[in-house]
C-alpha cells in the first residue's frame, strides 16, 4: 500500500493560515445550497446507471474509467461506513471552502441509511492549533481530511470517506450528460441571485414545467431556494425533480454513447479518498434501500437545533440552542453498536514530533465510540503514515474495529505481534495526520 493517503486528484491550493482567509460579511441574503446532496445523486446514479442499465460494452468502459486510485483504502461493501459529501465554492484569490455539507451513514447489513445536513455557518472548534470558526473554513486550511477530523472532534461524527466537488465540476458533469430535462415544480424568479464569481447579482427566471437545462442552468436551479416562502419544502421538491431528471437521462439509450465522457468528467471533477470502483457499490446500497429506511435530518434554525448569533470578529454564525441537542441527534444517527460488541481495546501512540497529538486522537476516538485504553509515545517520531496495528498477541475479536479505524484515520493496516502491549489494537499517529 502507498505510504501516503490517496485522493482522486491532488489539491493544488496550499493550506493557508486561518488569519489569511477573509471574513465574508453578510452583503446579501444567505443561501443554503443543495449541491452536496446532488453531488451524491450524480455519483450514485451515474454508477448505478453504468452497472444496471448499460450494455456489456459500457460495463467494460466503466471498469476502465472507474479504477481505484493508488493507495485508496478499499471498502468491502458490507461494513457500515459514513461518507461526507461537500459542495465547494472558491473565489479567485482564495482557496476552496465548504459551501454545503451532507453526512451519509450507510449500513448495508441492516439496509438503513441515515443522512444529516450540516450548515456551513455552524461555529465549531477546529482541531489542533487552528482555533475556532465556521465549519466552512477547515477545507481551506487542510482540505477534506481536516474537515473530516473537525466533524469527528467537534460533533462526534465518524468519517470513513469524503467526496467533494466544485461548482464548475458540477456544471461540466451535467454538460457531459448532454444536459437534463427537468420538470420544474414551480417558477423560480430571483433578482438577487448571486453570481458564481464576484459579489454581483445574476437574476434568474426559470419557468414552471419541463425545461432543458445545461450545466449553468442546472446549477442555478439547485442553488436557489429563497424564491419560495417554504424554503425547505422547495429544496426537497427541487432535489426530487433534478434526481428524476438525472435518472431518466442516464438510463436512456440515447445517453449510453456519452458514458465514456460522463465517467471521465466524473473522475476528474471528484475529489475523493474512496476508491472510484467502490462508488457503484455505494450507489447500489443507496438505490436498493427502501425509502422507509432512509432518515434525512437537518441542523437548522427551523427545527430549533441552532440559533443565529455573532462571533467576536463580527461574523454571522449559528450556534446550538443547547449543549446536548446536536450530540443527541448525532448519537442516534451515527453510533455504531458493532464497535461496542467487539469492544476491542485501542491504544494511541504519537509517532510524530507534535506533542499532545496522541491524547487528542484518543479523546476523539473515544467520542466516536471506540474503546480506548490509553496513549503515549511511539518508539520514534518519524512515522510517515498513520498505522493501525492489530496486536496478534492480544485476545478477542478486533477485525471490524481495525477496518473502521483504518478508514477513519486513512491509515495503513497491519497485523503484528506486540507482546509488550496489552491493547488489542495499537494506533501510531504519523506525520500525515491533519494536525501533526
Amino acid at each position: 500500500m502507498s505510504s501516503q493517503p490517496a485522493y482522486s486528484r491532488p489539491e493544488s491550493e496550499p493550506a493557508p493560515r486561518l488569519d489569511s482567509i477573509s471574513v465574508q460579511r453578510p452583503r446579501r441574503r444567505t443561501r443554503r445550497f443543495v449541491l452536496a446532496f446532488l453531488l451524491l445523486v450524480l455519483v450514485w446514479v451515474v454508477s448505478i446507471g453504468v452497472l444496471l442499465f448499460c450494455p456489456p460494452v459500457l460495463e467494460a468502459v466503466s471498469a476502465i474509467w472507474l479504477k481505484p486510485q493508488p493507495g485508496a483504502i478499499a471498502w468491502n461493501g458490507t461494513d457500515r461506513i459514513t461518507v461526507v459529501a461537500m459542495g465547494l465554492t472558491q473565489r479567485t484569490t482564495e482557496p476552496a471552502r465548504t459551501d454545503t455539507l451532507l453526512v451519509m451513514d450507510v449500513d448495508p447489513a441492516n439496509h438503513r441509511i441515515n443522512m444529516l445536513s450540516v450548515p456551513r455557518d455552524l461555529w465549531v472548534k477546529f482541531p489542533g492549533q487552528y482555533g475556532q470558526g465556521k465549519l466552512a473554513i477547515p477545507y481551506a486550511l487542510g482540505g477534506p481530511r481536516l474537515t473530516a477530523y473537525t466533524l469527528e472532534q467537534a460533533l462526534g461524527i465518524p468519517v470513513d470517506y469524503t467526496i467533494s466537488m466544485k461548482f464548475r465540476g458540477f456544471m461540466k458533469l451535467v454538460n457531459a450528460m448532454g444536459g437534463v430535462d427537468v420538470n420544474v415544480p414551480q417558477e423560480l424568479n430571483d433578482p438577487l441571485y448571486p453570481c458564481l464569481t464576484g459579489y454581483d447579482y445574476c437574476p434568474i427566471d426559470i419557468k414552471k414545467g419541463t425545461q432543458h437545462m445545461n450545466g449553468a442552468t442546472a446549477l442555478e436551479f439547485v442553488r436557489e431556494r429563497h424564491a419560495f416562502s417554504q424554503q425547505d419544502l422547495a429544496r426537497v421538491q427541487d432535489q426530487q425533480a433534478f434526481s428524476e431528471a438525472v435518472k431518466r437521462t442516464l438510463i436512456s439509450p440515447a445517453t449510453w454513447a456519452r458514458y465514456p465522457q460522463i465517467l471521465s468528467t466524473l473522475k476528474s471533477a471528484l475529489i475523493t479518498n474512496m476508491p472510484m470502483n467502490d462508488l457503484p457499490v455505494l450507489g447500489a446500497n443507496v438505490v436498493t434501500t427502501p425509502k422507509s429506511r432512509v432518515d434525512h435530518e437537518y441542523i437548522n434554525i427551523q427545527n430549533g437545533m441552532v440559533q443565529t448569533g455573532w462571533s467576536a470578529d463580527g461574523q454571522s454564525i449559528l450556534t446550538p440552542t443547547s449543549p446536548t441537542v446536536i450530540p443527541n441527534l448525532v448519537h442516534r444517527l451515527f453510533s455504531d453498536p458493532k464497535l461496542g460488541q467487539e469492544n476491542a481495546a485501542v491504544e494511541v501512540l504519537n509517532g510524530t514530533p507534535t506533542g499532545g497529538i496522541a491524547s487528542d486522537v484518543q479523546t476523539t476516538l473515544q467520542g466516536l465510540g471506540f474503546h480506548t485504553v490509553g496513549n503515549g509515545n511511539a518508539d520514534r517520531t518519524d512515522y510517515g503514515r498513520t498505522q493501525v496495528i492489530v496486536n496478534s498477541s492480544g485476545q478477542g475479536p478486533a477485525d471490524y474495529t481495525a477496518r473502521r479505524l483504518q478508514r477513519i484515520l486513512d491509515a495503513n493496516l497491519v497485523h503484528e505481534s506486540l507482546p509488550n502491549r496489552t491493547a488489542r489494537i495499537v494506533v501510531i499517529v504519523g506525520r500525515d495526520f491533519p494536525t501533526s
